[in-house]
């Protein structure tokens, strides 16, 4: 069992922080491809997803290298094993890494044993293919087992698997204290609409059912200036999610691209790994 620990009284961030934006990469191709009534996947969203790795992985890593913006990429184990070249790249590029499930199982649907071994199986896939030893995780869709096997078997420094704040917290459970940094999909998924037809199920993941690019910007934009303004009294934070396979596409690169230049403007404003921000909030708390 596990108990969280949340400040006793507002903190800031360090001196000349006021909006630390957190651009988190979810790096999983063909992985969670929906599958027909059969159970072989769709084709079409098989190729969907299939670009991620073949050219919106790459785009994002040129993007954020123009601006110097360093974040976290969540990368699925298949994903590492099957497109090695892009993990080696993200790598050599300094960004913060991750796990994002083995092949982005949908992990409240599994027994906790099962779930112990997707975990596993992930972290040898960072250490045999990458030489990566991971201290950060993401949970696709996180079960009531998650904390708890992440605290008991895996020294993991941070898990950014819940939904539930707009701030970090610790979380403290079998002799271990792990940092929970919740996230939200402003980028992508939360900006799609569902225009679908009969022959095309809706889904919030595709990138053929999207918003138009001005309606997207706007909606960074607002996120942005809400959050900008409350900065200027107290902590907060802006959870940025990119999937390699939808914000990688042209017109949505476009869009992170335009807001990334947007908010560099802003006094105070710095764009961080996971990792960073975990290290701010536990030398915050400690004070």
């Amino acid at each position: 069992m596990w108990k969280e620990k949340h400040p006793d009284q507002p903190l800031r961030w360090p001196d000349g922080i006021r909006l630390p934006i957190l651009v988190s990469v979810h790096h999983q191709s063909e992985e969670a491809t929906c599958p027909f009534p059969d159970g072989q996947p769709d084709p079409f969203d098989y190729g969907e997803r299939q670009y991620g790795a073949r050219r919106g992985a790459w785009r994002l890593l040129e993007i954020l290298g123009k601006h110097g913006v360093r974040g976290t990429w969540l990368i699925c184990g298949a994903t590492l094993e099957k497109y090695p070249e892009v993990s080696r790249a993200v790598k050599q590029a300094g960004h913060c890494i991750a796990g994002h499930t083995y092949a982005h199982e949908v992990m409240c649907n599994f027994p906790p044993h099962t779930e112990l071994g997707l975990i596993k199986k992930t972290v040898s896939a960072f250490e045999d293919l990458l030489g990566e030893h991971i201290q950060g995780w993401r949970t696709c869709f996180a079960s009531h087992n998650t904390i708890d096997l992440i605290l008991e078997h895996f020294d993991f420094e941070w898990d950014g698997s819940m939904w539930n704040d707009d701030l970090p917290y610790i979380i403290e459970g079998h002799g271990r204290q792990v940092l929970q940094i919740p996230f939200a999909n402003y980028s992508d998924t939360a900006l799609g609409v569902d225009i679908t037809s009969p022959s095309n199920p809706p889904t919030r993941y595709s990138t053929w059912n999207a918003n138009p690019p001005d309606f997207q910007f706007r909606g960074l934009k607002s996120a942005f200036d809400a959050l900008y303004e409350r900065g200027a009294e107290r902590a907060v934070m802006m959870p940025l999610v990119a999937h390699d396979f939808i914000t990688g596409r042209p017109f949505r690169a476009k869009v992170l691209d335009d807001f990334i230049a947007y908010a560099k403007q802003f006094e105070g404003v710095v764009f961080a790994g996971h990792d960073q921000l975990a290290s701010w909030w536990k030398n915050l708390y400690a004070a």
